[in-house]
């Protein structure tokens, strides 16, 4: 009777009865059905194994259809099945490795799983490799060959996947664990967020300390080094003990090819390469347990400094230049090393930077800054020089090496300009300052100087960077004012404005208007509140005066799409939506604020950085928002930071992956995840939970706004223009300097007119009463008056245009008249010629202060200050 069982469950066998047990598992996954039912079809499973005597036809069986069912492993082990615990003692996970482990052999056994079914089947293995901790030690090896098996199939068909998909525009499916998947899947794969979350505690044992040092001790070593490796052991950890070995001696370039120990080591940086390749979705769950491996981090930034002078820069780019396709081993380690180093410049706030200097010093950020500026810069140089038959932007745009230095060194940079900790020509390359053909190449779309500009801009000076800024604006102009008639450009761009309905006015006479328009020259003719038109030729002065009251009155927080931070910088208001046509202002707002970079006009308004970063269009930059928060929500702020360093079980404050907040009186609770609620934060994700806060709380809220003023502004501003700049950099071309006027600058770039000199005693006076009576506020409004802004031109007083100038002023004359020989000889040696009464007065858009020729410093000052108090628009002129 037992043989015919036997007989009759191997037959079912190989008539799909794994297939059918299979089918009817997920069905009762799905429907949480009771785990009897499970019990019994799991029972069936393990039945045709053992009466297969583990045959080789029905384990590849089992693992093309049981295997792949997810946490099925977990399952049969926590409910303690007893054919399970049996197959266990009789060896099943070493049957399956013997299997795993051959790479032709694991090719051909999951030739029709997909992706998903593939990391379900992951995680059954390594639960079952967790199970008997001694068992996989004396499997290691071909447990971890299995490892490598299973994630380049993964990496296959992730990279066929996605070709496939673009190719047929097919539409991609959000999975948790691998992030978006294009291509067919299994209409049995289970997404239950249940299940998906003991999925990940299944992974979780490969990044574990007892599994990341199971990985380094199985590096091989000789008698005396595993005698020293043993004292080590007591002394310190087995990382650290593994690296020593390498230290004895400098590491060159013949040994990090041949070594057999360094190659080791860089294999278990490929394999944690590999992981984080394919689950995508648990990349910071990964690179933070493996940072908190003791001296991981340390360890590989000691081997590379081990390599060479900065790093190895020298050594490791004549291996790139070498190996034509550019792969090498000791580059998984590089790149292993970058992610680590991009996990803590998230994570890491300003405390633990910069004053704790929590796993790599100042001085250590500042080198590997140094070696990661040059060594991208020399990448995009070789890949021009070599790429012949290909696209070297497109092979740079594949090439994971690149993108992974390429995304920390703009990460870096980005946490540089908010905070120093390098000196400020650490980021230059001076070649290409010294390049005469640098600004020739950039008229060329292929050119590699115009690449480098869009890549890494920050090697040239941000005033270099300006004037090539203008240059692009210059040649936008022309291009732009050659596609418009004179005629019917003058008769679409004169807009009449009410001085008393300014922003509105404003709005519907531009919000519809194309980029040709807005590109072009836009006259205004202001009404007054009498209803007429004041006195005044717009020659630039009254349109730039025009911009400053616009966004005056839309940046004003009582208008309700903006507020304020704890430091006085703007951000789209939450609440701005409850405003009509709110999208639609914030498109205009954009599109006069790109206006205003467009046209050198300079504001006083400073916005969010958190805000502006979005102008900025970084892919796949992992920027924190968590030390932004301390200005924008400082109780969450509190709250997260106690998180982040608290010691307990984070799980017992009960806290899941949503926010609650008060809409219209009424409590509203938000995901900041998919199914966010549903999950809870732990220990080991408290981080990540951190980050998506973060992100909500600065973006996610207000995304919408922040999406149609960016495109507004871009309307404008290019963003290959945009791109060049860091956010610090953006917001000074926005609002020029914020220190004070440099008063010696704008006395070597004044031009007198009317008999006025530097020595005349009127300008003596003028020098005196803006250095000694005038505060900062009013140097700001005496500039205001002359140019109508405010603050200093970008690159000083000499870029100014019309230049800045002062003339001489007579009571007897009209301020249209020229300068004659006779007036202007008299007022070089002359004072008291002007009625005290008189005030000075301006042309804006001629950037000329009108001085009359006072008889004392005294009344210059009174008068002077009336005149910059007086806010009489263009009529005081």
């Amino acid at each position: 009777m037992l043989a015919l069982n036997r007989s009759y469950l191997i037959h079912l066998g190989q008539h799909n009865l794994l297939k059918t047990l299979k089918i009817s598992m997920i069905r009762c996954m799905h429907r949480r059905l009771e785990s009897s039912i499970i019990h019994n079809i799991a029972t069936l499973a393990f039945k045709l194994l053992l009466n297969s005597d583990f045959n080789r036809t029905h384990l590849i069986l089992f693992s093309q259809t049981i295997l792949i069912i997810p946490t099925f492993i977990t399952m049969c082990h926590e409910s303690s099945h007893k054919l399970f615990q049996m197959i266990c003692q009789k060896d099943l996970f070493n049957h399956l490795i013997c299997i795993y482990s051959i790479k032709e052999a694991f090719v051909s056994l999951s030739e029709n799983i997909d992706i998903i079914e593939l990391c379900y089947m992951l995680g059954n293995i390594v639960a079952l490799a967790s199970i008997d901790l001694n068992q996989l030690e004396a499997m290691k090896q071909p447990f971890i060959h299995c490892l490598f098996n299973i994630l380049d199939v993964c990496r296959q068909r992730q990279t066929s996947n996605e070709q496939s998909g673009k190719q047929t525009k097919m539409t991609s499916v959000w999975h948790p664990i691998i992030g978006h998947v294009r291509g067919k899947t299994s209409g049995m794969t289970v997404s239950n967020q249940e299940i998906v979350q003991r999925v990940i505690i299944q992974y979780k044992f490969l990044w574990s300390k007892s599994f990341v040092n199971m990985l380094f001790e199985s590096i091989p070593t000789t008698s005396s080094g595993n005698q020293s490796l043993s004292t080590a052991k007591k002394e310190t950890n087995i990382i650290r003990a593994k690296f020593e070995k390498l230290f004895h001696s400098k590491t060159t370039t013949d040994k990090l090819t041949t070594d057999e120990l360094t190659q080791s080591i860089c294999r278990i940086t490929t394999f944690y390469q590999k992981l984080i390749q394919i689950l995508t979705e648990l990349r910071l769950q990964i690179l933070c347990a493996l940072s908190l491996q003791d001296s991981l981090i340390s360890s590989l930034w000691q081997f590379l400094n081990n390599i060479g002078s900065t790093c190895g820069l020298k050594e490791l780019l004549k291996i790139y230049e070498t190996n034509k396709e550019n792969y090498h081993p000791i580059f998984d380690l590089l790149q292993l090393f970058c992610n680590l180093c991009s996990y803590l410049a998230t994570v890491l706030d300003e405390e633990e930077m910069y004053r704790e200097q929590k796993y790599l010093t100042l001085d250590s950020w500042s080198q590997f800054c140094l070696f990661l500026n040059q060594f991208v810069y020399r990448l995009i140089r070789i890949e021009f020089e070599r790429t012949i038959t290909t696209s070297p932007k497109l092979k740079l745009e594949n090439n994971q090496l690149y993108k992974t230095l390429h995304q920390l060194l703009i990460l870096l940079h980005e946490r540089n300009s908010r905070k120093s900790f390098t000196p400020d020509s650490h980021w230059l390359i001076r070649e290409v300052k010294s390049s005469s053909s640098f600004m020739a190449d950039l008229e060329r779309d292929d050119s590699c100087a115009l690449y480098l500009l869009e890549q890494i801009p920050h090697i040239l000076t941000f005033k270099d960077r300006v004037k090539i800024l203008q240059m692009f604006i210059e040649h936008d102009k022309e291009k732009e004012c050659s596609e418009v008639s004179p005629l019917r450009h003058h008769s679409r761009n004169y807009y009449e404005i009410h001085r008393t309905n300014l922003f509105g006015d404003a709005f519907r006479a531009l919000q519809n208007a194309s980029s040709t328009i807005w590109k072009n020259t836009i006259r205004i003719s202001f009404i007054n509140q009498q209803g007429l038109a004041e006195a005044g030729i717009d020659q630039n002065g009254i349109f730039k005066e025009f911009i400053q009251e616009v966004t005056r009155q839309a940046f004003d927080p009582a208008f309700n799409l903006f507020k304020v931070t704890e430091n006085r910088t703007l951000y789209p208001s939450p609440i701005s939506d409850r405003t009509e046509n709110y999208l639609y202002l914030f498109n205009f707002i954009g599109k006069i604020l790109g206006k205003a970079v467009y046209e050198q006009i300079v504001l006083d308004i400073e916005l969010a950085p958190f805000f502006l970063r979005h102008f900025i269009s970084r892919k796949n930059l992992n920027y924190s928002c968590f030390d932004d928060l301390m200005f924008l929500d400082r109780d969450l702020y509190n709250n997260l930071n106690f998180i982040k360093h608290y010691d307990g079980d984070v799980s017992s404050l009960t806290l899941t992956y949503s926010i609650d907040e008060d809409v219209l009186g009424e409590m509203v609770t938000y995901d900041i995840i998919p199914c966010g609620r549903h999950i809870n934060v732990t220990n080991d994700d408290k981080i990540v939970y951190i980050h998506r806060m973060s992100v909500y709380r600065t973006y996610t809220r207000i995304k919408n706004q922040i999406k149609m003023f960016s495109e507004g502004f871009k309307t404008l501003m290019k963003p290959e223009w945009i791109n060049m700049f860091s956010v610090p950099e953006l917001q000074q071309l926005i609002s020029g300097e914020s220190s004070d006027i440099d008063l010696e600058d704008l006395k070597s770039n004044i031009v007198y007119q009317g008999g006025y000199h530097r020595t005349h005693p009127v300008i003596k006076w003028l020098w005196q009463t803006l250095e000694q009576d005038f505060s900062r506020e009013e140097r700001a409004l005496f500039l205001r008056f002359v140019t109508s802004s405010s603050r200093a031109p970008l690159l000083g007083f000499r870029s100014l245009n019309p230049p800045f100038t002062i003339r001489c002023l007579e009571s007897s004359e009209h301020e249209e008249e020229g300068d004659s020989l006779g007036r202007i000889l008299r007022n070089m040696v002359t004072i008291n010629r002007t009625s005290s009464e008189r005030l000075p007065s301006s042309s804006t858009c001629f950037n000329l202060l009108k001085l009359p020729n006072y008889k004392t410093r005294r009344i210059l000052l009174d008068k002077l200050r009336y005149a910059i108090k007086a806010n009489a628009g263009f009529e005081l002129s």
